[in-house]
């Protein structure tokens, strides 16, 4: 019996997750069968005439079946591209999400302006995405102190061996609840925490860790906590960015401004426009 070529693959694969309801169907077939076959996109259409191993074909059908269960892709190749990096990721860690990345943005634009060496904590850093992906915008000539704080000791070995990739002597890991463990002063504080609400669940999330995405029957039980040790913590001219869920815009911005009066507080819109980003800057 005639092997599969790589072509033949990508067309079943396709129509398989087409008819599962996929909305990228195509594009999901080609990322799993460049991960079972070890190559990149180019070297996939350079080769779709080729024939495929029936224990590679196999294997990509097992995972084409897990996607068409709604497994997500990263967790099924177990990588993720963020801010131009690929970062390893397990259902132990949130996948990270395009959005996020103007945390990165937004934190180093303000820690290259400092004279100082400047302590900056992501707290809840999850796979180290934003913590890792900050270290390289920085560069090795930055002298500050990175670190990537997170309560989950699983996420913390996923974010270990994205530190030890990209970034291994410019982010410092360290387990535990929010800033519980923090003395600082502080520079500045980035945080992705859990925003949702429980009604907010949905099909599209069943396979993330819960602990990542849900905080309270508001949304905004971790960050009420986080937002009360930073400014405790944050020097006189801190600043903090977390990201928030667009329904909190108005909550987000009482609290802040309650705890931090004199500070600048904003709501930042992301690419679609949503409120998404919750900035706070001292004097």
């Amino acid at each position: 019996m005639a092997r599969p070529t790589i072509s033949i693959l990508l067309r079943r694969a396709s129509e398989r997750l087409r008819s599962a309801g996929i909305g990228t169907p195509r594009l999901d077939a080609e990322i799993l069968l460049m991960a079972v076959l070890g190559q990149d996109r180019a070297g996939l259409y350079r080769n779709l005439r080729e024939p495929v191993s029936p224990e590679a074909a196999d294997r990509f059908f097992q995972l084409v079946e897990r996607r068409a269960r709604g497994e997500p892709v990263a967790y099924l190749t177990g990588r993720r591209e963020f801010y131009g990096l690929e970062f390893f990721v397990t259902p132990a860690v949130l996948i990270p999400r395009p959005e996020t990345e103007f945390l990165v943005t937004w934190a180093a634009e303000r820690l290259r302006q400092r004279a100082r060496r400047s302590i900056c904590v992501d707290v809840g850093t999850g796979c180290g995405a934003v913590a890792v992906a900050l270290a390289h915008a920085l560069g090795p000539a930055w002298q500050g102190t990175l670190v990537g704080s997170d309560i989950s000791r699983r996420a913390l070995e996923v974010a270990r061996v994205n530190r030890d990739r990209l970034a291994p002597r410019q982010v410092e890991l360290i387990c535990g609840d929010l800033l519980d463990w923090c003395r600082g002063p502080l520079d500045l504080v980035t945080a992705n925490l859990p925003y949702l609400r429980p009604d907010q669940a949905h099909s599209g999330l069943a396979f993330e860790p819960p602990q990542a995405l849900y905080a309270g029957e508001d949304g905004f039980a971790l960050y009420r906590r986080l937002l009360h040790q930073a400014a405790a913590l944050l020097r006189p001219d801190g600043g903090i960015i977390c990201e928030i869920d667009p329904g909190q815009r108005q909550l987000a911005r009482e609290t802040a401004q309650a705890l931090l009066p004199a500070a600048r507080v904003q709501i930042l819109p992301d690419l679609a426009g949503l409120d998404r980003y919750l900035t706070i800057e001292l004097a």
